[in-house]
C-alpha cells in the first residue's frame, strides 16, 4: 500500500513539473529604438504621391522584404482630441483601426504609458484610426515602421487626401 501510495505521489509531482512551466506567457516586450524621436524633424523633398490603397513592398534594415501598405484617405481629428499639431504632417503610421472609439481609446492609453503621443483620427466612413507617430516623408514613416514592425505587423500608413 506504501509502495502504491509512492508511485502516486511521484506521478502527480511529475505531472506538475512538466505542467507549469506551460504556463509561462509567451507574449514579448519589445524595447523600441529611438520610439521617443520627435516626429517629421526632416524636411525632405523626396515625398512620393499615392492613391488609395497601395500595398508597397521595399527593403527593410533586413534583406527581407516586409509589404505595407499605404492608404489616402480624408480623416480628422476624433472627439475630444487636443493634439491638432499632428495634422500638419503628411505621412501618419497608423497601429490601430476601430470601429469602436473606445478600443482605439484603449491603446490611446497603452501607447501614452509608454511615452508616444498617440493620436485618435476619425475617417469618413466612422473608422477609429490610431497614429503612433507623423512624419513630413514617406520614408521617414516607413523607418519608423520597420522599427515597430514585431510589434505592431499591420502598421501601415495613412496619408491626408
Amino acid at each position: 500500500m506504501k509502495l502504491s501510495k509512492f508511485i502516486l505521489a511521484f506521478l502527480v509531482l511529475s505531472a506538475l513539473v512538466f505542467a507549469l512551466p506551460a504556463c509561462k506567457s509567451k507574449q514579448k516586450v519589445v524595447e523600441i529604438p529611438g520610439a521617443n524621436a520627435k516626429a517629421g524633424t526632416s524636411t525632405s523633398e523626396n515625398q512620393q504621391k499615392t492613391t488609395s490603397p497601395v500595398i508597397v513592398t521595399q527593403p527593410t534594415t533586413s534583406t527581407e522584404n516586409v509589404p505595407e501598405i499605404t492608404r489616402s484617405e480624408s480623416f480628422s481629428l476624433a472627439e475630444g482630441e487636443t493634439n491638432q499639431s499632428a495634422m500638419n504632417y503628411k505621412y501618419h503610421v497608423v497601429v490601430g483601426s476601430f470601429r469602436n472609439q473606445s478600443n482605439a481609446k484603449g491603446l490611446q492609453r497603452t501607447l501614452s504609458n509608454e511615452g508616444y503621443n498617440p493620436v485618435i483620427v476619425i475617417n469618413e466612413q466612422g473608422m477609429f484610426r490610431v497614429i503612433m507617430n507623423s512624419f513630413n516623408t514617406y520614408n521617414e514613416a516607413h523607418v519608423f515602421i520597420s522599427k515597430i514592425q514585431s510589434r505592431f505587423p499591420d502598421a501601415w500608413v495613412l496619408i491626408q487626401k
